[in-house]
């Protein structure tokens, strides 16, 4: 029997043939499948799509009242804020996947685009491409299907619950609410649930706070420096130096802590020690609290150089419209040659013109000869042979200070190169031969990836160590700091931001100016050492090596 429905392009009601009722199943299941998911990822079970989402309900009451243009501007309404929704949930997903975060409304989105290069990158221009087109069709796809579904719960319930339509929607939403303190008796499970009302709650309220946020880090920025240190007398007990500061990608206080590496890695830092120990060499270790998680690796890098805690995007890209002092300025404005090797660089890289680096080393100018190892452009024994080779080997020249990007810590972990003798470095070329066979990569082994994890960090502190004990190596201080902790993935969901950070000297008379940090002694941080926050390293340095008497002045000068 025909009946009368909503026309799809006029939103006049039509006499037309029943539709099938599957539809109308198809329908409802869209709309309860887009309202109950999760959008963090330890939801992601069955179990939590065993509740009616309370909005659903509401939804139908409200297409049900409606009539014509109302009822199908509603429509509209309705599927363009669950696609906005659900595009919301599944970016939250994604970067508590990878991050440990939810996802930042206002900064986020230009990560897209770095996750497109990074894809391109390690797996070829098609596959980039490929991934932009699936994004588009998935937009798509996504906003026409709860378009469908709205529109077609509209049109097979309007006309059944016309006339009565307010009173029998009105009592079933009543016994949803009814149920929403009732829970399964098995597993104490609710029944109903609000999440996605709760989500969208918090997603505006996040971007209201986003906005003062930025307000006040803003006001931050526009205080003055650290301290107001004379130029010349900055960084004075390091005078000619070779200050090296070594973001080693990925070296989280999970590998040090986590029963499944710590023994690796630890005997690891421990032959580390002893190894300096012979060459003359102190150290002293601590943790740092990074800003960033799992990823993001210049947000680590500008919050340790700035001193302002840079635990977003948009933080980062307010620092380069400020005229904000780093610490490559504090070297370079006292006589040390500022380097950046940054063999990730494989871009523009706009913020090198803030940080005023003499010379950078990115990717194209490191000129490697040899095969990537997957997202990585290159070992890092290749990163630091050039370092010593362009950098630290020439005589007669100002001493170095240098931020060095290592990226053999990269997730996925595999292949990875293999350390080899410094001579037989050459072009790189050697590391086709030299590096552990390729294979594919199982996400869902986490056993599999921690072991790959712990092989690259500990790769990465013995071609540090080989790195300083090079012959004739002297006059230098090592900064070795982790940038974040690995992907959830293998660091876990509930791990710190901490990371560790170890300094290296070939004189131990020099990190006498630290004793008042109480760091631990030697290559091991332990339980009790310091965690600090990453940004207050550029103060700490500053007024360790900077003479008492100069800080002094400077702070009565400035009262």
């Amino acid at each position: 029997m025909a009946h009368s429905e909503i026309s799809a392009t006029t939103g006049a009601f039509v006499m037309s043939a029943p539709k099938p009722w599957w539809q109308l199943v198809i329908s409802i299941s869209v709309l309860f499948i887009v309202l109950g998911l999760p959008h963090w990822p330890g939801n992601l079970s069955l179990l939590w799509f065993a509740r009616l989402p309370l909005e659903l309900p509401v939804l139908f009451l409200a297409l049900v009242i409606t009539h014509g243009t109302t009822q199908r501007g509603l429509g509209v309404v309705i599927a363009v804020t669950l696609g906005a929704l659900t595009f919301l949930k599944i970016a939250n997903l994604v970067t508590y996947t990878g991050f440990a975060r939810p996802f930042n409304i206002l900064v986020d989105p230009a990560l897209v685009w770095v996750a497109l290069s990074t894809a391109s990158q390690s797996q070829g221009a098609m596959f980039g491409a490929g991934l932009v087109v699936a994004v588009l069709a998935t937009i798509t796809i996504t906003f026409s299907s709860l378009w469908w579904a709205t529109l077609t719960l509209a049109s097979r319930c309007t006309p059944v619950f016309k006339g009565r339509g307010i009173t029998l929607a009105t009592l079933m939403l009543i016994c949803a609410f009814a149920l929403q303190d009732v829970k399964l008796t098995s597993a104490w499970w609710p029944v109903t649930s609000f999440e996605t009302s709760k989500f969208a709650v918090e997603r505006v309220a996040s971007v209201a706070e986003g906005l003062r946020n930025d307000r006040r880090f803003r006001e931050e920025m526009a205080t003055s420096d650290v301290m107001a240190i004379p130029t010349d007398q900055r960084l004075a007990r390091l005078k000619n130096i070779d200050v090296l500061l070594v973001f080693a990608e990925s070296y989280g206080r999970v590998a040090l802590d986590d029963p499944s590496q710590f023994t690796t890695l630890r005997a690891t830092l421990q032959q580390f020690e002893i190894e300096l120990s012979k060459k003359g060499f102190a150290s002293r270790s601590a943790w740092l609290t990074s800003p960033t998680f799992g990823g993001q690796s210049w947000l680590a890098h500008g919050t340790f150089l700035s001193g302002l805690w840079l635990d977003d995007q948009g933080r980062y890209d307010s620092l380069f419209i400020s005229n904000r002092d780093t610490v490559i300025g504090d070297f370079g404005k006292n006589g040390w040659r500022t380097v950046a090797v940054m063999p990730q660089i494989t871009l523009d890289w706009p913020e090198a013109d803030f940080f005023g680096y003499d010379k950078i080393y990115a990717a194209q100018d490191l000129n490697y000869q040899g095969q990537s190892f997957d997202y990585m452009t290159m070992p890092d024994q290749y990163t630091l042979a050039v370092l010593d080779k362009r950098e630290l080997s020439p005589k007669d020249r100002r001493p170095i200070m240098a931020e060095i990007g290592l990226v053999s810590g990269h997730i996925p972990w595999a292949p990875l190169p293999l350390l080899i003798a410094w001579d037989e470095v050459g072009n790189g070329s050697v590391f086709d031969i030299a590096r552990t066979p390729t294979v594919d990569v199982d996400w869902l082994n986490q056993a599999q990836l921690k072991q790959d994890y712990t092989r690259s960090m500990d790769y990465v502190l013995r071609t540090l160590l080989s790195f300083l004990l090079i012959e004739g190596r002297e006059n230098i201080v090592m900064i070795i700091v982790g940038d974040h902790q690995p992907a959830p993935i293998v660091s876990g969901q509930s791990a710190t931001h901490d990371v560790p950070i170890h300094i290296i000297a070939s004189n131990p008379a020099l990190l006498t100016a630290i004793d008042d940090w109480h760091w631990t002694v030697g290559m091991m941080p332990t339980d009790s050492s310091p965690i600090w926050r990453m940004d207050v390293m550029r103060e700490k340095i500053l007024s360790a090596f900077t003479p008492p008497t100069d800080v002094r002045m400077a702070q009565d000068s400035a009262q």
